[in-house]
């Protein structure tokens, strides 16, 4: 092999290494590329679900804070609404109590069943029972009687025109207020009872 036969043969050797170089390269230099993009993707796709996850929970948060805020607002709505009615239904509720007392009939049952749980409640001796003006002789004479019965003697009977309506009975110091003043004192209770009353009928009108 003369000189320019290994010369050529030496360029064909390089040549050959030079090509198979550059193709290792450019193969490390794909799959780097493969890799450094699928990091990337992986990336930005984690990225792209903690800022998804973040906007929900704002999302979500926004949406608590306005339900939050609507149930305030309907719960004060619903206050008001029953600070009204309280407000319109208790005179009306004294003028019911003395429309009562005023017609006879009920004004009995007012008398006997607050009779009956004095007698439950308070000592037996000497009663006194100061009464409304309305109450008069004829319609005394039946409770006294029972009073007597009970208690042994008659109990000591005072027409007051101070009482608007109803009756005060007192016994050793002990006091059962069944006056109109007297069954409207405790007004809290008495407001209490009337919004339960106004819920469950509301619950009924909801339900037919």
């Amino acid at each position: 092999m003369n000189l320019a036969e290994r010369e050529a043969s030496l360029l064909r050797l390089v040549a050959e290494y030079r090509e198979q170089e550059c193709r290792r390269l450019l193969d490390a230099a794909r799959a780097e590329a493969v890799t450094l993009v699928a990091a990337t993707y992986q990336r930005e796709r984690a990225h792209l679900h903690e800022r998804m996850v973040a906007e929900r929970r704002r999302a979500h948060g926004r949406i608590q804070a306005a339900q939050a805020e609507r149930a305030t607002r309907e719960r004060w709505l619903t206050e008001r609404a029953h600070a009204d009615l309280l407000a319109a239904a208790w005179p009306r509720l004294s003028e019911a109590l003395l429309a009562r007392w005023r017609e006879p009939r009920s004004r009995a049952d007012w008398v006997a069943s607050h009779l009956d749980e004095a007698l439950r409640a308070l000592p037996r001796g000497r009663w006194s029972v100061r009464h409304a003006p309305e109450w008069g002789e004829e319609e005394r004479r039946e409770p006294v009687r029972r009073l007597v019965e009970a208690l042994g003697e008659a109990p000591r009977l005072q027409t007051d025109g101070g009482l608007a309506a109803g009756l005060v009975i007192a016994s050793a110091g002990a006091v059962l207020d069944a006056s109109l003043a007297g069954l409207l004192r405790d007004r809290a209770r008495l407001e209490a009872r009337l919004l339960a009353l106004i819920e469950a009928a509301e619950t009924r009108a909801k339900k037919e």
